[in-house]
């Protein structure tokens, strides 16, 4: 017979392993990135569902909150694509899985960013892309031997962005920043190296405006670990990116982790406090929308009677009736979002 000491030496042993392993938060500014969305770059930390991550992204051009270059010619084989922080290699991820991604913070932190400083000609006319396109902005304003790209200032104070305007009509900008990551996602599937131009079921360069603070993501998981990324900071940025960029800034970001066994996706999802989104990607400029929209449908109903339970008429009754939809991108990426207020219980 055990003594009353050891019985309890065992009942205690016996509701350590019951209990659940503390989540940790881990702090790690890496100095250095990737530039691919790949399950072959080495892992900067290793971390497991339910964990905390406090990290910095560099902006697009690799610059950080300080200002200093990390890439001294960006856009330049073979420092081309948005810099990523990352992999992170989530411990217990594993192929056929989700990996739930929560934005918990994401924060200016420097008071400048920038742009290009007109409109894409792809989202034009011929003859408005003419007219658009017949001067620079000011050479060097931003890199050596650049003139297409203009300063904006960031009031970290009063959170709105202003654009360095050689010549003004009296205009004020004062727009109210909403910060968030054109970069996010997992490595791509078999042994895709995709680069951070692109983006597609695994994620990618999505340029998404509502990957904001709050938004929880969900993102199929291809390889064990998951290899996640994130990085391409904006202060803000339209519908579509018409500029081609949204006002590249670099961001303090905080996110947490969680897997989900078993659950199979095959594009990105999104929920914010509002919505419910689908969000399907196609290559860009070889694609027209409409493939990006069928998929996003067709992935909302699928969402909305697996995990909703409604029936098939019903989901598709709501669909017809209350769907919004949001050119994520001008060349290939589509959202389809369903106000959350018309599924919740009563």
């Amino acid at each position: 017979m055990l003594s009353l000491n050891t019985r309890k030496t065992h009942l205690c042993f016996a509701l350590l392993l019951a209990s659940p392993v503390r989540a940790a938060t881990h702090e790690v500014i890496p100095d250095r990135h990737s530039r691919v969305f790949s399950a072959h770059e080495t892992p900067v930390l290793r971390i497991h569902s339910g964990d905390t991550v406090v990290t910095k992204t560099w902006d697009s051009g690799g610059q950080d909150y300080t200002g200093r270059r990390h890439l001294q010619h960006p856009y330049v084989y073979p420092e081309t694509g948005n810099p990523l922080m990352g992999p992170f290699y989530i411990e217990e991820a594993d192929r056929g899985d989700a990996l739930e991604v929560r934005i918990d913070k994401l924060r200016l932190n420097r008071n400048w960013g920038y742009t290009s400083y007109r409109l894409s000609p792809d989202v034009l006319t011929s003859g408005a892309a003419e007219a658009q396109y017949k001067n620079f902005y000011k050479m060097d304003a931003l890199r050596p031997t650049r003139a297409d790209l203009i300063p904006w200032d960031l009031d970290l104070t009063n959170q709105t962005a202003s654009p360095r305007l050689l010549q003004s009509s009296g205009f004020k900008f004062k727009i109210p920043v909403k910060p968030m990551l054109g970069c996010i996602g997992v490595a791509a599937p078999a042994d895709t190296v995709a680069s951070s131009g692109p983006a597609g079921s695994y994620g990618g360069n999505m340029d998404y405006n509502d990957v904001a603070e709050g938004a929880t993501l969900y993102f199929p998981v291809y390889h064990k670990g998951a290899y996640f990324y994130l990085g391409d900071g904006h202060a803000l940025q339209g519908d579509g990116e018409g500029l081609g960029s949204g006002v590249e800034t670099s961001l303090d970001v905080q996110f947490t982790v969680k897997v989900h066994k078993g659950k199979h996706l095959s594009i990105p999802r999104l929920v914010n406090d509002e919505y419910l989104i689908s969000i399907a990607s196609q290559p860009e400029f070889q694609s027209s929308m409409d493939f990006g929209l069928r998929e996003a449908n067709a992935d909302m109903l699928k969402w909305l009677t697996t995990e909703y339970k409604l029936t098939a008429p019903e989901a598709n009754l709501l669909l017809g009736t209350v769907v919004r939809h949001k050119i994520v991108t001008y060349f290939g990426t589509m959202a389809t979002l369903i106000p959350r207020k018309y599924l919740d219980k009563p």
